[in-house]
């Protein structure tokens, strides 16, 4: 199946998360993706464990759907091969520091020389005009930057970092919706851009009512594991140890949760009978709450809620949630990788898009290196002397896995 993208040729120039995720996203979306790696691949590759085989499974996430062609473009030869590439995309896909970038003439202005149409788009730590844009960083760096390890948890705990890659993604989801929006603009002026996106600021934006919270009140946001605008909305304990999660996101369910717990005298109680005084006596409403659930198991409480068209649901392990058969349904898998769930991109369309099971699955270090050479017009005998030279690798036996 042919995907919106069908036609657009990416070269995806970028490592380990933010930048290939993007670049996956373009794959899904019907885009031929060429990842350019260095001959030892890139650092991607050797996150683990887990390891699927002799794949690292943090690769296999934000890979699939591509050809790779491992190159050194350190070297003449290598970088007149990323400038045929280049010559014939319409997207580059890279995350380097300016100061690289600069060093091996893959800035802007550098690429629209070679190909003035080009959408151009760059994912750093911190922007490429920013003071620290020279500054080494990743995702859990940024997390504790930006105040999101504040974002977490509650008042005298210390610092918690979001246990995922969640800027990474999000970065990821972001930038693609970026250069979708730039290709719109290339088919309809003509006209190539360069689009930039900057982990803080992905962060910032998950950060947007802590810092207006800060902003307005000037102080220090208040940490709480409970929904900031909203009590009560937090994970319990039942009877039997297990954690439930439930929200009440307006007097109406209010109403109803009070009538589930028994407690209809808080609908007159002035602690209680609004969202805003809920909210100013949340330490005491949160321990009578305890008090209430810890008497029943869990599993009751979140029949009585779901009964009650209340949101609630357990808090789940990753294996209990992979267990459930509604939100495992979610998953699908590869024929060529059984035992290994995939999981589509959030937004998925009834027409244009790619599923993860039908497309390749992650490419193995320069799989596809001697077709690309061909198709960018190189010679079988230009081939052999590349690969000989060490600027290019095209089989498994040459390649660093």
């Amino acid at each position: 199946m042919q995907g919106i993208l069908s036609g657009i040729t990416v070269i995806d120039l970028s490592r380990l998360i933010a930048g290939p995720y993007a670049a996956m996203v373009l794959a899904d979306l019907g885009a031929r993706v060429i990842k350019v790696e260095a001959m030892t691949g890139e650092e991607g590759r050797h996150f683990g464990p887990p390891f699927y085989g002799d794949s690292s499974v943090a690769f296999m996430t934000c890979n699939r759907g591509k050809e790779s062609i491992a190159l050194d473009i350190r070297t003449p030869a290598g970088r007149a091969v990323l400038e045929r590439l280049i010559s014939k995309a319409q997207v580059l896909v890279h995350n380097f520091r300016p100061d690289f970038a600069k060093a091996h003439a893959l800035t802007y202005d550098a690429v629209r020389r070679l190909n003035p149409t080009m959408v151009y788009y760059m994912v750093s730590a911190f922007g490429e005009q920013s003071d620290y844009r020279l500054r080494p960083a990743v995702d859990s760096v940024v997390q504790g930057m930006t105040g999101a390890f504040y974002a977490s948890g509650e008042e005298g705990d210390a610092p918690i970092r979001i246990g995922l890659p969640i800027i990474d993604v999000a970065s990821g989801m972001c930038g693609a919706l970026g250069v979708l929006a730039a290709v719109m603009h290339r088919q309809q002026t003509g006209q190539g851009q360069r689009v930039e996106l900057s982990l803080a600021d992905t962060m910032f934006n998950f950060l947007a009512s802590k810092v207006g919270e800060y902003a307005i009140e000037q102080r220090e946001p208040i940490r709480s594991v409970n929904l900031p605008i909203a009590v009560p909305s937090r994970h319990f304990r039942g009877s039997d140890g297990a954690w439930f999660s439930v929200s009440v996101v307006n007097e109406g369910a209010f109403k109803r949760f009070c009538a589930v717990i028994e407690r209809p005298e808080w609908l007159t109680d002035p602690r209680y009978q609004r969202n805003a005084v809920r909210i100013a006596n949340r330490p005491a409403l949160l321990a009578e709450l305890e008090a209430i659930f810890i008497t029943r198991p869990a599993t009751t409480w979140v029949a009585a809620f779901e009964a009650a068209d209340i949101p609630c649901g357990p808090v789940n392990t990753v294996s209990e949630a992979m267990a459930d058969p509604v939100l495992a349904g979610r998953f699908v898998e590869h024929p060529a990788m059984p035992g290994l769930p995939l999981i589509p991109f959030p937004a998925q369309l009834a027409a244009g898009m790619r599923r993860p099971d039908a497309m390749p699955p992650p490419p193995k270090l320069g799989e596809h290196s001697r077709n690309i050479l061909g198709e960018l017009a190189y010679s079988p005998d230009e081939v052999d002397q590349l690969v000989k030279d060490g600027v290019v690798a095209h089989d498994l036996n040459q390649c660093h896995l």
